[in-house]
């Protein structure tokens, strides 16, 4: 095959001409680092940028709609977008409405999801800072953002069993139950024989050798022998660093201080749909990694 003024002479055979088209050029890797940055500079060095994102992530709009939303004039979001459009982050379709690209949407939502970890962190700054947070898998560490819709509950000093009658106030009104617990507490054997016996209540609890050894046999033996009894205990063989529990309606979450004690005092707490998922997730975890134990 000969080459022809810088292209392709075609290669003919007896019954049809057939073009052998060159090879794509493949992408200089010495301009990655550069296509990257200049991306990465583009959805977060500006918030006017960064905003367009976020707000595109919600649903096409219209230059009137996003000078309106970011508080801009016409000129300042056009020339905004101009950038995002060249490097294909944004489009305007045939109405004219702007929109994100299927690139751009996929880093509008990682943009949103590490704006709110984010938020999260320095929101409960001390509360991340001052504890082991080894009992969090990594992926799960990755959605921490899912927690931003959250509280800290700290006991004050004249009443430091306040987060424990909280806590307890809030399972009586569960429909169900999940929890992890590497520490003991005489009473919640006591409160779920209640749930579960009392109030039918669908409970699945995962503990450590320690805390299982500590429990009183005779109450989980009748938990477990009454045939309405929706309750499941699963023994976890390695150590834990979080005690936690994920109701239908709430999920608390506490954490191990930097000495090895637990934190009796905090709990981070929330009702959002997203917090419960993400607690659901992190039993799931533990779950999965215990063994189901009869008595």
């Amino acid at each position: 095959m000969a080459m022809v003024g810088g292209g392709v002479e075609p290669l003919i055979d007896s019954r049809k001409a057939i073009a052998i088209p060159m090879p794509m050029p493949m992408l200089d890797r010495k301009n990655k680092p550069e296509i990257i940055q200049n991306t990465l500079r583009l959805a977060t060095c500006s918030g006017l940028r960064r905003g367009i994102l976020i707000s595109l992530e919600g649903g096409k709009k219209s230059l009137s709609e996003l000078r309106d939303a970011l508080e801009v004039s016409s000129t300042t979001a056009i020339h905004a977008l101009r950038e995002l459009e060249k490097d294909n982050l944004v489009f305007q379709d045939g109405n004219r409405d702007y929109a994100l690209t299927k690139i751009g949407e996929v880093i509008a939502l990682k943009l949103c999801d590490f704006i709110d970890a984010i938020a999260v962190l320095k929101k409960h700054e001390d509360f991340w800072l001052t504890h082991d947070l080894s009992g969090i898998p990594e992926q799960l560490l990755e959605k921490i953002g899912w927690l931003r819709d959250s509280t800290i509950t700290e006991a004050p000093a004249t009443d430091i069993f306040k987060v424990y009658s909280d806590f307890v106030d809030m399972l009586k009104n569960a429909k169900e139950i999940r929890g992890v617990s590497s520490m003991f507490v005489p009473e919640y054997q006591f409160i779920f024989q209640e749930l579960v016996l009392g109030k039918k209540i669908d409970v699945q609890l995962v503990v450590t050798k320690e805390v299982l050894e500590k429990m009183d046999q005779g109450v989980l033996k009748e938990i477990v022998s009454d045939k309405s009894s929706k309750f499941k205990l699963y023994l976890l063989k390695e150590e834990s660093k979080v005690a936690f529990t994920i109701t239908d309606r709430f999920l608390s979450f506490g954490l191990f201080n930097q000495d090895g004690t637990y934190d009796w005092n905090k709990d981070l707490m929330s009702s959002d749909k997203k917090t419960i998922e993400w607690g659901k997730e992190l039993f799931e975890w533990y779950r999965k990694r215990a063994e189901r134990i009869s008595i």
